[in-house]
């Protein structure tokens, strides 16, 4: 794990928010003892679940930041996480994922208004069994700020246990600056979220005018 690499990024993503450890503290709500305990990497072993707070309050991208943390191999110490993370939780081990890359346009890209762009992810099944009818679904509520995907749902490949699959969605940036991202889980046939606990797929990118 690399708590001081985890540090160095926080400084950074606050910096560039503009925010104190006490607005931090208050939109995450997270503790101002744990943030400066992560501010100064003094800390052992972070929750998954607070990561993904403090990732959400500095508009990052939270499996950005466990990239970072971890500082591996994401089908190690990554994967390994998710596991124990599903046994926790109860949830079936059948179905894991893992998420391994940003392909194309990683979190902050710049891109222009009205610009139309193909985000690619790519995952592993760590899982036991095949996905099969699967689908990438896009999760948001209307919003200004938000990117416009040109099919809201996109199928995935049937992708056998072991197996990497790349996932493509078209966007089309709004019409203004801003900062837009957009939310995508996986659903089964009948549309029910099939990972609910993990936080999704996310594009997060930097609208600017020419």
């Amino acid at each position: 794990m690399s708590a001081f690499e985890l540090a160095d990024y926080l400084r950074t993503r606050l910096k560039s928010q503009k925010l104190t450890t006490t607005e931090a503290a208050r939109r995450s709500g997270i503790s101002r003892q744990t943030w400066h305990k992560l501010l100064r990497a003094d800390i052992s072993e972070a929750r998954l679940s607070t990561l993904v707070k403090v990732a959400e309050t500095l508009e990052a991208h939270p499996l950005s930041m466990l990239r970072i943390y971890f500082n591996e191999n994401p089908l190690g110490r990554l994967s390994a996480r998710v596991s124990r993370q599903s046994k926790n939780d109860k949830v079936d081990k059948k179905y894991v994922s893992g998420f391994i890359a940003d392909v194309s346009y990683p979190d902050n890209s710049v891109v222009q208004i009205g610009e139309e762009f193909e985000k690619i992810w790519e995952v592993a099944n760590l899982g036991t069994e095949p996905w099969v009818g699967w689908r990438l679904q896009c999760m948001d509520e209307s919003q200004p700020a938000n990117l416009a995907p040109l099919d809201g749902s996109v199928p995935i490949p049937e992708t056998k246990p072991g197996e990497h699959v790349r996932l493509g969605v078209h966007f089309r940036a709004p019409a203004f600056p801003c900062n837009a991202i957009s939310h995508w889980q996986c659903v089964d046939a009948n549309g029910a979220v099939i990972f609910p606990k993990l936080s999704g797929l996310y594009c997060m990118v930097k609208v600017v005018d020419s």
